[in-house]
């Protein structure tokens, strides 16, 4: 456990910085290119992580679970999509990531709208 605690606190904190650097930059204006970022880059860590420490349990509890899951957990949906590739289940590829996008944006909605009945802003 604290393995995958540390691995989560260094991607949580890495995320966190690079996040910062792209939201200061000019030419990120009006597109999540941050996000984009740590997502593309947290599959590949993940990728590479489950290849290079395939026999070392630990290491990989500390770059796969701990420090991908802090930095991003779009890189095990990338991972698992991409076994559902390897299992040719296309059907299941197709819902796994247009649900997963419709139902992510669906459910941010659905979370503003309670956030704001439950805690609404009062004027000022």
């Amino acid at each position: 456990m604290v393995v995958v605690m540390l691995g989560g606190a260094l991607g949580t904190l890495l995320r966190y910085a690079i996040s910062k650097w792209f939201n200061e930059q000019a030419w990120t204006k009006g597109f999540p290119y941050g996000t984009m970022f740590i997502n593309v880059t947290g599959s590949f860590i993940l990728g590479f992580a489950l290849v290079t420490f395939r026999d070392r349990q630990d290491w990989l509890l500390l770059m796969g679970t701990g420090f991908c899951g802090g930095y991003t957990t779009f890189s095990t949906f990338a991972l698992e999509t991409y076994r559902l590739v390897e299992d040719h289940s296309y059907g299941r590829v197709f819902y796994n990531v247009g649900g997963s996008v419709v139902a992510g944006l669906v459910a941010v909605v659905l979370g503003i709208a309670v956030g704001h009945l439950l805690f609404p802003k009062q004027a000022g």
